[in-house]
């Protein structure tokens, strides 16, 4: 009789167990990240509390393009959704697997890319106060040979033929000396440029323009495939053409003859950007790619150094990626991934790919 008693008196204070919905529903409002479920048509049909708090109101069948347009800034920053007072979300997207629709993950990664880019600065100014020695040796011998040439012209008792060549050598110094220094403020900006918006397209009229005397020099070909797409950067145009001239006039010295340079533009599964650029030339052996990229490595007698490194500097300015490919005798591949704003669309309208 005791033992039924108490055992009553347990039953009687015993917690109710949850129903499998509601154990379900607690687990989904104690993720930290934003979680929103789409219908097939992209429209919002559940959500949790960091998804509400973050979002606001409506949601509840709305459309998850009219939701980011509301919430969002227009443009991505490293591929990835931002609000105006400076949070920086991720977005995962999946189907659901048992019905039609999709479920999207917002996290927040705003302290992560923070520290990123705190230790990216750290490393740029650490990099730069190694290149001051370097910088001070690669000023020294140019300007010591044209302080030279300068010198024999007003003391020296030379013929007019004589001195115009000095003359000449003296100025192919000091372009040297210019576009050292030209490189090093480039590099020095640590991403610190003035924005605007442009196309793609546009960005690619800019570039024949400026390649094609050499092009037509060198009797090479320049063929360019994508610049149709109608996708929007938003960043330096002159530091990105500046990136990307480089690049080729790279490309056009490693062919010996009959330089191709092909540039193909493409968007990624990612929405991100993505400019390849090939050539035919010689190609780059595998401890050379190691150090490519390091300020002041070069394989030029008369190379500054700077020019990939200041190539990397702006693209990653630009929140983008470089990588390169290249085997000896068979050319080099180049490619360059930047966030844009076709980009954007793609992540605004990813619960309507479902229908």
């Amino acid at each position: 009789m005791v033992v039924n008693t108490l055992n009553h008196q347990i039953d009687d204070f015993s917690v109710p167990k949850q129903q499998p919905a509601q154990h379900l529903r607690a687990l989904i409002d104690a993720i930290p990240g934003g979680v929103v479920v789409l219908d097939p048509h992209g429209l919002v049909v559940e959500t949790n509390a960091a998804a509400a708090q973050l979002l606001g109101e409506p949601l509840n069948r709305e459309p998850w393009r009219n939701i980011v347009t509301r919430v969002f800034l227009p443009n991505l920053d490293q591929g990835e959704l931002k609000t105006e007072d400076g949070r920086q979300f991720s977005i995962s997207t999946r189907p659901l697997g048992f019905e039609p629709g999709q479920i999207l993950l917002l996290s927040d990664v705003t302290q992560t890319r923070q520290l990123q880019r705190a230790a990216q600065q750290n490393l740029h100014l650490m990099t730069m106060g190694k290149m001051m020695a370097s910088l001070a040796h690669q000023i020294r011998t140019p300007l010591a040979s044209s302080m030279l040439y300068l010198s024999q012209i007003v003391d020296g008792d030379i013929d007019q033929e004589t001195s115009h060549n000095f003359s000449e050598k003296a100025l192919a110094r000091i372009k040297h000396i210019e576009k050292l220094i030209n490189d090093m403020l480039v590099f020095a900006h640590g991403g610190q440029f003035n924005m605007s918006q442009f196309s793609i397209g546009e960005l690619m009229t800019d570039l024949q323009d400026q390649l094609r005397p050499h092009i037509d020099q060198r009797q090479a070909k320049l063929l360019i495939q994508g610049a149709e797409i109608n996708a929007q950067l938003r960043g330096n145009r002159d530091a990105l053409l500046g990136a990307l001239g480089n690049l080729c006039m790279n490309a056009l010295d490693a062919a010996k003859q009959n330089p191709v340079i092909r540039i193909k533009i493409s968007l990624t599964l990612r929405g991100l950007l993505s400019i390849t650029v090939k050539d035919n030339g010689c190609g780059i052996d595998g401890q050379t790619r190691k150090h490519l990229f390091d300020p002041f490595f070069s394989t030029k007698v008369d190379g500054t150094g700077l020019g990939l490194a200041v190539v990397k500097s702006v693209i990653e300015s630009h929140q983008g990626r470089i990588a390169v490919a290249s085997k000896l005798g068979r050319g080099s591949r180049f490619r360059i991934f930047l966030p844009c704003q076709q980009g954007l669309k793609s992540q605004i309208s990813s619960g309507e790919s479902a229908k």
